[in-house]
């Protein structure tokens, strides 16, 4: 935004720095987890898109002479710095000194108002943010760094003092109207899944439709019956969640999966199989959804001509995911010849209903051991993967009503389903539309469109030559001796761009471990110059798996030590 921006002659277009102090927050570092003066601190995992959460308030230790500097005041407004992602990349939000005494860390920058209200800062940052000015300015190899001085040079649109209460005022009750309508509608979405797994219970259990008709011969009317030892010793029975299947009217039989029809894994994925003459596609785990089954990512691998004929799919194969998170294990869908010719992986079960079972039946059969936990139950967990097993799931119970009941139920609960899928999706369609709605407001507020300007306003030009640039504040002053000899001499280097910071003794000094971020800062790079960023990744390329070596599973932001690779 420039001066040549449409807003409306009372404004002004000047630097976010004209209008507000900017100020890094205080970088963590291992010395400082103890001290005389522990203090509570914000950081960027408190700031959400929809304001601040203390749930979680860390502590660190600030002199006396830091907390003048980084302490926190009603009206700062608080931006994350520093994410993996550059859409994460200016959350903002208000503080409200919720905590007496609070200080922030330096993955957040704070902005104290000065010639502008808080609340119509923060609409112009949320503006940012969702318009993706935030996202476009943040620099960085991994890890995005919006930067103080990038941040501080941004252009910030200024109305009339008196007009700035007033966007704030509309934008914050169009903004809640629209959190309260997303309320709704996600409401409204929970409240459509239940009403489809109500569905598939009621199918399942006999209570959809009438039962009428012969009873299916030599029926066995007890469930126990078909419940084999020891079915009820798997991971999800060790946690409490034990087998209980649901009553069926008298004249439907209990039949074991078995019985009902054949059940078999797929192909095994290996090296060996990723080129040959007889490339097929194959689904798996990632294409098979409770009812749908996805194919906007289908693989290929050589099936052996007797291969194919035993992994091939038909239309009305059931597919199930046999390894999946505990509470997704047994997902199923029906293969309808989405992808003719198509093979499946180990990684799902197929089951192929045999005379006397509907498909559409046994779905929604398998769709209700889905919700009501027994294929969970049933499963053989690890830390986050639960299996299904093949032998277990052949063993489970499956209800059996005569055939033309099957039919009956099959169609009336797809009829049912299809009116609730479609109701979903037109929800979900109206959410979908609700950050756009967002974005355009912000947009409107910050170009004086979303309230009328008011002649006896003071102009914003008047009001800035009143008030001046904003106060400076002191640096914060911690530490001498030989560590801030050090500290000088890195400094020093990294402006002259001399050598290579050895990234070990940094963390040597530091007590072996830093989080990629802070070893960033403690090697005294500087993360708003792009040749520092690309320096100390050459360096962290050099020395990894030499000198040093990442610890843990973090992704984003994860954790470097001293050691080698092994």
């Amino acid at each position: 935004m420039s001066k040549t921006s449409k807003v409306p002659d009372s404004w002004a277009v000047t630097r976010v720095d004209r209008v507000g102090s900017v100020r890094t927050g205080l970088q963590r570092s291992p010395d400082r987890h103890t001290g005389r003066f522990a203090t509570k601190y914000l950081r960027s995992a408190n700031i959400t898109r929809t304001g601040l959460d203390l749930t979680d308030i860390r502590e660190m230790d600030f002199t006396p002479e830091e907390r003048d500097v980084f302490d926190l005041q009603p009206g700062d407004i608080l931006i994350t710095e520093a994410s993996g992602s550059s859409e994460q990349v200016g959350r903002a939000a208000i503080w409200t000194e919720s905590i007496e005494g609070c200080c922030f860390q330096n993955h957040l920058i704070r902005f104290r108002p000065h010639a502008v209200a808080p609340d119509y800062a923060l609409v112009v940052f949320r503006h940012y943010a969702a318009s993706g000015v935030f996202a476009r300015t943040a620099r960085g190899v991994g890890i995005q760094h919006l930067g103080s001085s990038r941040f501080a040079a941004l252009p910030f649109p200024v109305p009339p003092l008196a007009e700035q209460g007033r966007i704030a005022e509309a934008a914050k009750g169009k903004l809640e109207q629209m959190r309260e309508a997303t309320e709704r509608l996600e409401s409204a979405v929970r409240n459509l899944a239940e009403q489809a797994r109500e569905i598939v219970a009621a199918a399942a259990s006999g209570t959809l439709v009438e039962s009428r008709g012969e009873p299916v011969a030599d029926r066995v009317s007890s469930v126990e019956t078909h419940v084999p030892k020891g079915m009820d010793k798997g991971s999800g029975a060790r946690r409490g969640l034990p087998l209980r299947f649901d009553p069926v009217p008298r004249r439907w039989a209990w039949r074991t999966i078995a019985e009902v029809g054949s059940a078999q894994v797929g192909r095994q994925r290996s090296p060996a199989h990723h080129h040959g003459p007889n490339m097929r596609p194959y689904l798996r785990v990632a294409n098979v959804f409770e009812d749908r089954i996805d194919t906007t990512d289908v693989l290929t691998m050589n099936f052996e001509r007797g291969d194919e004929t035993r992994y091939e799919l038909r239309c009305g194969d059931i597919l199930l995911n046999e390894g999946q998170s505990p509470e997704l294990v047994g997902r199923a869908a029906i293969y309808r010849d989405e992808i003719p010719g198509a093979c499946f992986q180990n990684t799902l079960i197929r089951f192929r209903a045999g005379r006397g079972v509907a498909p559409e039946f046994a779905l929604l059969v398998f769709r209700r051991y889905l919700h009501s936990g027994i294929f969970m139950s049933i499963a053989r967990w690890s830390t986050n993967i639960a299996h299904l097993g093949l032998r277990r799931f052949r063993a489970l119970p499956f209800p059996v009503p005569p055939l033309e009941e099957q039919e009956r139920i099959a169609m009336a609960a797809r009829s049912r389903l299809d009116v609730t899928a479609s109701q979903t999706s037109a929800v979900l369609d109206s959410l979908a539309k609700v950050p756009d709605m967002e974005r355009e407001l912000l947009a409107a507020a910050v170009n004086g469109e979303i309230v009328a300007q008011v002649s006896s306003d003071e102009p914003a030009e008047v009001l800035l030559a009143r008030l001046g640039p904003p106060p400076s504040r002191p640096r914060a002053q911690r530490g001498t001796g030989r560590s801030t000899e050090v500290r000088n001499n890195r400094r020093s280097k990294q402006r002259s761009g001399e050598g290579a910071i050895d990234l070990a003794a940094v963390l040597e000094e530091s007590g072996g471990a830093l989080s990629l971020p802070e070893l960033y800062a403690r090697a005294n790079f500087d993360r708003d110059q792009t040749e520092h960023v690309e320096r100390f990744y050459l360096a962290l390329r050099s020395q990894l798996g030499r000198s040093v070596r990442l610890a843990g599973s973090e992704r984003e932001n994860p954790t470097v030590e001293i050691g080698n690779a092994d």
